[in-house]
């Protein structure tokens, strides 16, 4: 699977269980707040533009470890501007910067490179973008964890519960596609960056720091950067809808405008894998070994509700129930102990705590259904958890694994 297909904008912070992107810029609040000011500042006078009606700051203003969130100060209109990056403002491969590539390229080992040059450029040279770049914690998404924090997280889904794939994203992809050096810290880091916080190829200041939520997504780009050159329009950032003072803005990393080939695969537990935080509700879920795929969506009243997006099947929801037991007892085996107890850094133990209650609570709703169960789903072809996207089992742009299918 080419590095590029595991992509989207920006990342979370880990610590927390707001389901949003939020930036990970750490407890140095003066610090951050000088960081971003520069940054701002930076783009503003090099051709770029950000809105004066929105500001960025903690989520909760009163508590200095809180997520950061971008926010409307005061009414903002459809379709009004809240950002624009230039061209030259966006780190991108070396090739695309000529103009030797259109549309989606095959490997994003380009743009890791010139990440690289962002983050180790002399104190006189560097970017805002690039501190801003250096200030983020070191691997913080299960890809890039210590082996044990691994070891522990495989330990917890059995090579059976989503996500997969969790070692591809720096061995098999950057060392095999790129030959990349993956013992060199700052490259990792650079590595680690780029999968979280990239919009596919590019590495777009101030966009990625708009937090996700799928069930509160309000803006958009104008255009889309693959679909069209973007050399002379550069990022520009829409509101999708009036905004009003003190809301928080919002993007979509699995659904947005350029996402369609995520639509149908990419969920809940994709999101952590690439981006490090669980995202709130509404949730989806592909249990691909199990046939099984759902969202859990939350109503205004806080009730989370199941909406099967394939027939369940008593075997698939057996096999589900099977997983859930099985992860009371690593619940047990481990509730417990501390990260420095089981050999982890606490931002990979928290995290897979974080994930283990999301993964724990989207099994026991499913498990729990009232359903009518029935066999459908098993004599469908490897096609089954198709509905929205551009995307097909036979193309080798998705995570999901095959399974056979019944006899007719």
């Amino acid at each position: 699977m080419a590095i590029l297909k595991i992509l989207s904008a920006a990342t979370s912070l880990l610590l927390y269980h707001y389901g949003v992107y939020a930036n990970i810029v750490s407890n140095k609040s003066s610090g951050d707040e000088t960081l971003i000011s520069n940054l701002i500042q930076w783009v503003r006078a090099n051709g770029g533009y950000v809105n004066d009606k929105i500001s960025f700051r903690r989520i909760d203003p009163e508590d200095p470890t809180s997520p950061r969130g971008v926010f409307a100060t005061q009414e903002i209109d459809e379709g009004e501007m809240l950002a624009h990056i230039p061209w030259d403002l966006i780190i991108k491969s070396s090739e695309r910067e000529r103009g030797e590539v259109e549309g989606m390229s095959q490997d994003d080992c380009g743009v890791i490179q010139e990440t690289i040059k962002v983050m180790t450029a002399s104190d006189s040279n560097i970017t805002p973008y690039g501190r801003y770049l250096l200030s983020q914690p070191q691997n913080y998404t299960a890809g890039f964890w210590s082996k044990k924090g691994q070891e522990l997280f495989v330990e917890m889904t059995d090579d059976f519960l989503p996500p997969n794939s969790i070692h591809d994203m720096l061995g098999a992809e950057f060392e095999d596609v790129c030959d990349g050096d993956v013992n060199d810290p700052m490259t990792v880091q650079a590595v680690t960056l780029v999968r979280a916080r990239s919009d596919w190829e590019y590495m777009v200041p101030i966009y990625d720091m708009f937090n996700h939520h799928n069930g509160k997504h309000n803006i958009q780009l104008r255009i889309n950067p693959y679909k069209s050159s973007i050399k002379e329009t550069g990022y520009q950032v829409i509101a999708g809808r009036q905004l009003q003072p003190e809301e928080q803005l919002y993007n979509s990393y699995n659904r947005c405008g350029s996402c369609d080939a995520w639509y149908d695969w990419f969920g809940t537990p994709e999101v952590f894998l690439n981006f490090g935080f669980v995202e709130s509700y509404p949730q989806r879920w592909l249990f691909d070994l199990a046939r099984v795929k759902f969202d859990l969506i939350e109503a205004d009243d806080g009730q989370i509700s199941v909406k099967f997006l394939v027939p369940p099947s008593k075997r698939g929801v057996e096999m589900l129930h099977h997983q859930l037991v099985r992860l009371n007892g690593f619940s047990v085996k481990y509730q417990n102990k501390s990260a420095i107890e089981v050999g982890v850094r606490s931002i990979e133990w928290d995290s897979l705590w974080q994930y283990y209650d999301a993964l724990h609570a989207a099994l026991t709703f499913v498990t729990n259904t009232n359903e009518t169960l029935v066999d459908d789903v098993w004599i469908m072809d490897d096609n089954w958890w198709v509905q929205d996207g551009t995307v097909l089992a036979e193309e080798d742009e998705h995570f999901v694994r095959t399974t056979a299918r019944d006899e007719l």
